[in-house]
């Protein structure tokens, strides 16, 4: 379910800049929005969903300037263009568990214990296609895929896991770090067991002078802006 739009600040005066990004990357967009407000004075507005959803939007509204995700994807889609990419670090695959679990290895989850196993939409979604990788690449996916639940979104998964609706779940390690105090715990998986995920934010053909794109280029590139990437996980 594609999330309604984000604004920030009421007060800043001039047109926003309007981001749309995976649901998996909600809080460190906004952290960052919050900061280049602070500093540009330029208010932003996001929205959120799976990638499907977010360039669906950015296709229907030529407010959105940047699309922040997957660069793969990015590269991949037909019915957006993108002038250039903005780097925002590597993502990266943690298999997480609820409370009242316990994972002392990723495979753990083949024990007959793991009934219910989450992860978002490979079709949409850079993570459940990275679970899937991973999956196939260790030899687990046998073992596991009459388990597997598959839901829209990271951040569905990592709801589940919040309410112990199921015993494990793929999600991105930013999203894991949000919820930490909530679950029981997670494991980063081998990167060499999944494609490498290069998040970027995308600034879509045709809309790099709109008001904001290049002044976010330029704070992309300070100290604060890498300082709050690396504390999400990026």
């Amino acid at each position: 379910m594609l999330l309604a739009i984000l604004p920030l600040h009421a007060t800043l005066a001039a047109e926003p800049l309007v981001i749309a990004a995976g649901a998996g990357y909600k809080r460190p967009v906004v952290e960052l929005a919050q900061a280049f407000e602070r500093q540009a004075g330029i208010k932003v507005e996001s929205f959120f969903g799976n990638m499907g959803q977010v360039m669906a939007q950015a296709v229907q509204s030529e407010r959105v300037a940047l699309v922040f995700g997957d660069q793969a994807f990015l590269d991949a889609a037909k019915q957006l263009r993108f002038e250039r990419y903005l780097s925002a670090g590597k993502g990266r695959l943690v298999l997480a568990w609820p409370k009242g679990r316990s994972l002392s290895q990723t495979g753990d989850i083949t024990q007959p214990a793991f009934i219910r196993i989450a992860l978002p939409d490979m079709r949409h979604a850079v993570y459940g296609k990275a679970a899937a990788e991973y999956l196939e690449h260790s030899g687990l996916g046998a073992q596991v895929n009459d388990r597997l639940l598959t839901v829209a979104t990271v951040p569905q998964v990592s709801a589940y896991l919040v309410s112990g609706e199921v015993d494990a779940g793929f999600i991105n390690l930013t999203d894991a770090i949000g919820v930490r105090d909530r679950i029981g715990g997670f494991i980063e998986i081998d990167p060499a067991l999944y494609g490498e995920i290069r998040i970027v934010a995308g600034v879509v053909e045709g809309r790099s002078q709109l008001s904001g794109v290049s002044e976010l280029a330029a704070f992309l590139e300070t100290p604060e802006a890498k300082a709050i990437l690396a504390r999400h996980g990026l």
